[in-house]
């Protein structure tokens, strides 16, 4: 009977963290807008197939760019971007509960594991899917990472060689969709420390390093396919794709950025340094747990398991990102952190069981009540930082192009309009950290060439004004730059998208022709 209702709260407890993104992310999922990659995507499925492909493959994610053709050519318009953001808050939903069902398979008690899943899918990286339908597609790489781990450490003995080369192959799936998701195979390796306790330490490390050897050799084989691609001209390499040649420097700018934004499970970076004070106290808070776990474990099971913890972490944590570690590249995003989010939560979990054990009987009491209180924290931040940071500025940047569209009347020669793009610090959002959280599609600070976002946008929705032409922009010309137009440049309108921080909402006066410059109409909100 006991077994029964046990089976019957696992169950449960599947089915909740499966409906947890659903539910955490629903006002930012069917909220009106989109991010700038969204509107090219849309476009370029409908108007250029194959290009979505051919520019992930250049970077090496090719089945990424299939899943992204595939879906964004089943839908017409930009509020159709709604049911991606649904398939990427799925995806988390099904994430959280596979890895409920790994950790539950290695061992762990269920508030544990529901713990540790539930606030993988709530930490900032997920937060991005959430919010970024191009992203949808990440968490099916998540998918294919812990079903690898799962199949090499079935607890069977049969065809072992067999079932760690279909491990590979799914990381290498894995890396072709999304190389930093690949390693949330890790994930697994850290939760089996408990297990491994009783072992010997020459099989503790044996089995750790077949593990790490299974990723190494799925991403290797992804290189390799990708490498044999673009020898045979199938997919052109691009530019991006380099070795870092300084890794000392590199391993430096891992523990500044990307590792202390992991460690910060409910407090983002900012650009301008609005958080700092939090941040770095939340993330010496989250260190100073760790720290604390690894030296009750030495303390209680003795120095070599102390090392042995204090040695998995030094592993895991960079290899999280060796994806990134190894490219020649220093942009610190939380997308690319999914999989060092879940290291550090599968630790932090475990810090945090060693340290309750101290407290005797009420121990189990304290650490489900801390479960629960960072648990009710997250859900609450998660949601507003997806919504409020993401899919508000991004909603408010398209109201205010759909109500300029909605007054364009077509007309010979073409109506001529500038658009001034904003800067970081005119984002409406109270914080803004690069081009994720508090950013701007068509901001002109994100990337070089960053005009082309603002003409993307102007196209879809004089397309969805004028659905039944086909030369619709022969009627307007749209010019985007950082700096205004220059006095002797004459525009009919002239769009400036600086002024949304201080205006929000912005509606542009009646377009007529023959207008002078005179920028926008500014009305209250």
């Amino acid at each position: 009977m006991k077994t029964i209702k046990k089976n019957h709260l696992v169950w449960a407890i599947a089915l909740l963290l499966l409906l947890l993104p659903l539910a955490t992310y629903w006002n930012t999922t069917f909220h009106d807008f989109g991010l700038r990659d969204d509107y090219a995507n849309l476009r370029e499925a409908h108007e250029e197939p194959g290009k979505i492909l051919q520019f992930t493959a250049s970077h090496a994610r090719p089945v990424y760019g299939w899943l992204l053709q595939y879906s964004f050519e089943h839908i017409d318009e930009i509020a159709g971007l709604e049911w991606l953001r649904l398939a990427g808050a799925a995806g988390l939903g099904l994430a959280a509960a596979a890895l409920f069902g790994l950790l539950l398979r290695v061992g762990w008690h269920w508030p544990a594991a529901g713990f540790a899943a539930a606030m993988t899918v709530l930490a900032p990286a997920a937060q991005i899917v959430a919010g970024w339908a191009t992203a949808w597609p990440y968490p099916v790489a998540a998918l294919l990472a812990l079903g690898g781990f799962a199949l090499a450490n079935a607890n069977r003995e049969d065809y072992p060689w067999l079932r760690r080369t279909g491990a590979v192959l799914l990381v290498t799936a894995s890396a072709l969709i999304y190389q930093p998701n690949s390693l949330l195979y890790l994930v697994g390796i850290a939760a089996v420390l408990p297990v491994l306790r009783g072992q010997p330490p020459l099989a503790r490390l044996r089995w750790v390093g077949v593990h790490l050897a299974i990723v190494a050799a799925g991403l290797a084989v992804a290189f390799l396919i990708m490498k044999l691609s673009y020898v045979a001209g199938v997919f052109t390499a691009s530019n991006r794709i380099a070795f870092e040649a300084d890794p000392v420097g590199k391993l430096g700018w891992f523990l500044r950025e990307p590792l202390l934004n992991a460690l910060n499970l409910l407090v983002l970076n900012d650009d301008g340094g609005a958080t700092r004070t939090m941040y770095t106290v939340s993330a010496w808070i989250t260190a100073l747990l760790l720290a604390a776990g690894l030296g009750v474990e030495g303390w209680r099971r003795g120095g070599w398991a102390g090392g042995f913890w204090l040695l998995l972490l030094a592993i895991l944590l960079p290899t999280a990102l060796v994806a990134n570690l190894a490219a020649a590249e220093r942009f610190a995003t939380y997308r690319t952190i999914f999989a060092l989010t879940a290291v550090v939560l599968i630790f932090l979990t475990l810090s945090w069981q060693n340290l309750c054990s101290l407290a005797g009987r009420v121990g189990r009491i304290i650490e489900v009540s801390g479960y629960s209180i960072l648990l009710t924290m997250a859900i609450v931040v998660a949601r507003d930082h997806a919504y409020f940071l993401i899919a508000l500025p991004q909603g408010e940047e398209l109201q205010i192009l759909q109500r300029i569209a909605d007054r364009i009347v077509p007309r010979e020669p073409p109506l001529r309009i500038y658009f001034v793009q904003p800067l970081s610090e005119d984002s409406p959002a109270e914080i803004s950290y690069h081009d994720e959280f508090g950013a701007l599609s068509t901001s002109g600070a994100l990337v070089a060439g960053s005009d082309w976002a603002p003409k993307e946008i102007f196209k879809h929705l004089i397309r969805q004004r004028f659905p039944d032409w086909t030369d619709r922009e022969r009627y307007y010309q749209l010019q985007a730059g950082i700096q205004p137009p220059l006095k002797d440049q004459l525009f009919d309108l002239i769009i400036d998208m600086r002024q949304i921080r201080r205006f929000g909402p912005l509606y542009a006066g009646p377009v007529t022709p023959n207008v002078k410059p005179n920028g926008l109409e500014l009305l209250p909100r």
